[in-house]
């Protein structure tokens, strides 16, 4: 089986900042394997979910019909991966109709941070809320998604490398999906950013570049095992991922 040497930058912001013993229990528990779907095609359509066109001019918008089969193209011949996708778009569709969001096509970078690894915790659009630029980044992820310190890396992250320039003072926002425990159904949460809160950038290189010494620790142990049980002809399920 192929190890990945980096990071799902989700996994990366929600362990960062942890301390290094809790480090290395949560990265344990980073497994290689093929989820029951992805939520991809979801993160592909973000600019569209918030009617993002290339200017604030009164020109169409996408309606749920072509988004949701820009989904389905997404999905491909992974017909599973339909309903999570569209039930998220929904949910999200409706409510930044909700909110009369307008956003503005715009491409943001992509983040190197050492280690082959990159990240990109925001999409290529801006919405306007209350006359001001919103930078928002989607957590779908209904288990392991960003807690408290996973968002408090992503807001800093956005601070550092996009909040400037002409976007310096911009808003941010996380959208999560968490789980109604009286409705079982999933809802749109979002969180802010309070400026008091940032982390410094040279903690967060530093806490990127800890993280990823022990993920390399670890998936040197597994490659270890795994030469181990490949001698004495045991297997117990693979690397354990």
């Amino acid at each position: 089986m192929k190890m990945p040497r980096s990071l799902p930058e989700t996994d990366l912001a929600r362990v960062a900042l942890l301390p290094d013993e809790q480090k290395r229990i949560v990265l344990r528990g980073v497994r290689s394997f093929v989820p029951p779907h992805s939520l991809s095609p979801l993160r592909k359509v973000a600019s569209a979910l918030y009617a993002a066109r290339p200017s604030l001019l009164e020109l169409p918008k996408c309606t749920f019909s072509e988004i949701e089969a820009a989904i389905r193209r997404y999905c491909g011949t992974n017909l599973h991966w339909a309903e999570p996708n569209l039930s998220l778009a929904k949910l999200l569709f409706d409510y930044n109709e909700e909110r009369q969001i307008k956003a503005v096509e715009w491409e943001f970078p992509i983040i190197p941070v050492g280690y082959g690894a990159k990240i990109k915790f925001w999409h290529d659009f801006y919405s306007i809320q209350d006359d001001v630029p919103v930078l928002s980044f989607l957590d779908p992820r209904l288990t392991d998604g960003l807690g408290l310190f996973g968002r408090t890396f992503v807001f800093s992250a956005m601070h550092h490398n996009v909040a400037i320039g002409d976007f310096k003072g911009a808003k941010l926002e996380i959208v999560r999906f968490p789980l109604n425990k009286y409705t079982g159904k999933r809802e749109v949460e979002i969180f802010t950013f309070d400026e008091r809160d940032v982390v410094e950038e040279s903690v967060l290189n530093g806490a990127i570049d800890r993280t990823y010494k022990i993920w390399n620790e670890i998936l040197a142990e597994r490659i270890e095992r795994a030469r181990r049980e490949r001698k004495t002809g045991t297997d117990d399920d693979g690397f354990g991922f």
